[in-house]
């Protein structure tokens, strides 16, 4: 009978007693919740040096848990070590902390964690876009789009945008226009329909990336259809930037089919397009110069522009100009065309230079 009670009794404290395994591990992560408890502690008295040191013991113990909670805890300390780091004006360390970041938790649908690893990701692109460092940049907006490109939440959904429309800028740079292109396709593809103001503006610049790239790439006529889908879309726009902008896209689709043989896409509604914009205004009262000395003498109209344009500085208002297309399409040309052309490329070179 005495064996039986001991029996009885050695399993109902058995029983009574919590699972070894789920004891010891909300033991973690209570431990690692005071660990990051003392770590921001620092941060709010201001000791740099003893957070980052605290947050780097705490990721250093658990960055290998396959606990749910310690997860996002340790998450969170690496995204408060690098910002640790970023106020101690440490950027080596800081792109390194931002890395283990994306490393450990790059496959994770755990919602918390996503959002510090799209915080992660913009980061590094921030930190590589004050760098200079396009091939960084590229690097990291691709790993970005590739991670998040399917997500439906608003704030991935507006980031993406941006960060798709930053990568189309960084091909152009790196010349690398048909990656330009396909990513900006990728982009109308995706949000081409979405009637929020942001995206809208973010289609604006992923075509007109697209029509510079196509030039880039010689191919006149996909540029051309690109220019005149940026117009008929963005027309009725009462956005100051896209209104600049698109007196800039009406004169560089008539430059472009001036200097390709293509007849020039001069009218009315262009023109009042053009007129909104200083530099469209002034460009496409250029052109029309232009396109008019192949047939007969414009000195008096040349004369008449620059009185006219005599304070306007070009070199300002775009920074630089590249006239290798209409030089290009001058020496195509046989005299007398050729030099009453040259005549009116030679003022606008006067422009640039002053």
């Amino acid at each position: 009978m005495k064996i039986f009670l001991v029996f009885i009794i050695g399993m109902t404290l058995a029983l009574s007693l919590p699972n070894a395994d789920t004891f010891s591990e909300k033991m973690e992560v209570q431990n690692a919740q005071s660990m990051f408890e003392r770590a921001f502690s620092f941060y709010c008295s201001n000791e740099t040096d003893e957070m980052i040191e605290a947050y780097n013991e705490l990721i250093d113990k658990f960055a290998h848990s396959r606990n749910k909670e310690i997860k996002n805890i340790t998450a969170q300390a690496m995204l408060n070590l690098a910002l640790a780091y970023e106020s101690a004006n440490d950027t080596k360390a800081e792109q390194v902390a931002l890395e283990r970041i994306i490393s450990n938790f790059i496959d994770s649908n755990e919602s918390a964690i996503e959002a510090i690893t799209a915080k992660a990701l913009l980061k590094k692109a921030f930190i590589a876009a004050n760098a200079n460092d396009t091939k960084a940049e590229i690097e990291t907006s691709e790993r970005f789009i590739a991670r998040f490109e399917n997500r439906s939440d608003e704030d991935i959904q507006a980031a993406l945008a941006g960060i798709m429309t930053l990568l189309g800028y960084k091909y152009t740079q790196a010349n690398e226009s048909r990656k330009a292109v396909d990513i900006g396709n990728k982009y109308i593809e995706k949000f081409g329909n979405s009637q929020n103001e942001y995206m809208q503006f973010q289609l604006f610049s992923n075509l007109m990336i697209i029509s510079v790239n196509y030039m880039h790439s010689g191919e006149i006529k996909s540029a051309l259809a690109a220019y005149q889908k940026a117009i008929d879309k963005f027309k009725n726009s009462e956005n100051p930037n896209i209104i600049q902008e698109l007196g800039t896209i009406v004169a560089n689709k008539i430059e472009a089919e001036i200097c390709n043989d293509i007849k020039p896409s001069f009218s009315d509604e262009n023109r009042k397009i053009a007129d909104k914009s200083e530099y469209g205004a002034f460009m496409y009262e250029f052109l029309q110069i232009l396109y008019a000395a192949r047939n007969e003498s414009q000195s008096d109209k040349i004369k008449a522009f620059k009185e006219k344009y005599a304070d306007f500085e070009l070199k300002q208002k775009i920074g630089s100009f590249d006239f290798t297309d209409m030089d290009r399409w001058q020496n195509s040309l046989k005299n007398p065309a050729k030099e009453r052309v040259k005549e009116c490329i030679d003022a606008l070179k006067e422009f640039m230079e002053r």
